[in-house]
């Protein structure tokens, strides 16, 4: 039997894990993934990182972050060997997006969140009404003060430092099409250290909504790794 790679999911805000369904259902035949899901709690980064370091597999797995969780990532990379960071659509520094900064989220997130709005900012146009209504069902899922919390702490992140000392490699799946993570996110990231950038079409939630696209960059730039 030959080696598998693994492979930890982060997910984004939400925390929960059942919207990388159809990224593990993509997957190559040649890994094994595990996806954590956050602790309903709200919790900050360093306390995410050391809640969460205990569920990371043995050995130097390589961590997929989406969004909320590219900080988590570095984190966790601190306190257990990876072999190397994915940050999607994700950042180190807090995204100065308009569309971040400026809305009430807690009153926001009491509300069911419209489809518009999730296919404006975070899935696109061309995805199925079943990803967008699963997506919809996730965010109700968790407490509105528990995402509010994950907001703020995304609001306040400054980590370039930590991750301009990391020293695994790091890809970033950059989809061309999302309204929410700004490109300043993976600019500032890629002046603080190398890393490889791979940009396609997509929204925010690419894993989700391109998740062909995603695998095959992933592959490709685990196979330069070795």
């Amino acid at each position: 039997m030959g080696h598998k790679t693994q492979i930890v999911l982060l997910p984004g805000l939400h925390g929960t894990t059942n919207l990388f369904d159809r990224f593990i259902a993509a997957a190559p035949p040649n890994v094994s993934m595990t996806a954590i899901p956050l602790p309903v709690e709200p919790l900050s980064y360093v306390e995410l990182a050391d809640r969460l370091a205990g569920a990371l597999p043995d050995g130097k797995p390589v961590i997929i972050a989406e969004s909320f969780s590219g900080p988590l990532a570095l984190a966790l990379a601190a306190r257990h060997p990876v072999a190397a960071l994915v940050f999607c659509n994700s950042f180190v520094v807090a995204p100065k997006s308009p569309a971040l900064r400026w809305l009430p989220w807690p009153f926001l997130f009491k509300l069911p969140v419209p489809h518009f709005l999730l296919r404006r900012y975070m899935l696109g146009s061309a995805v199925d009404d079943t990803l967008v209504r699963e997506v919809a069902a996730e965010i109700a899922s968790v407490p509105a003060f528990v995402l509010a919390y994950r907001v703020n702490s995304a609001l306040r992140v400054d980590e370039l430092e930590a991750f301009s000392r990391c020293n695994v490699p790091v890809l970033y799946l950059r989809g061309t099409d999302d309204r929410l993570v700004p490109d300043a996110a993976w600019r500032r990231m890629a002046t603080a250290r190398p890393m490889t950038t791979s940009h396609m079409p997509g929204p925010h939630m690419l894993l989700q909504a391109y998740p062909a696209g995603a695998w095959k960059a992933t592959v490709k730039f685990l196979a330069r790794q070795g």
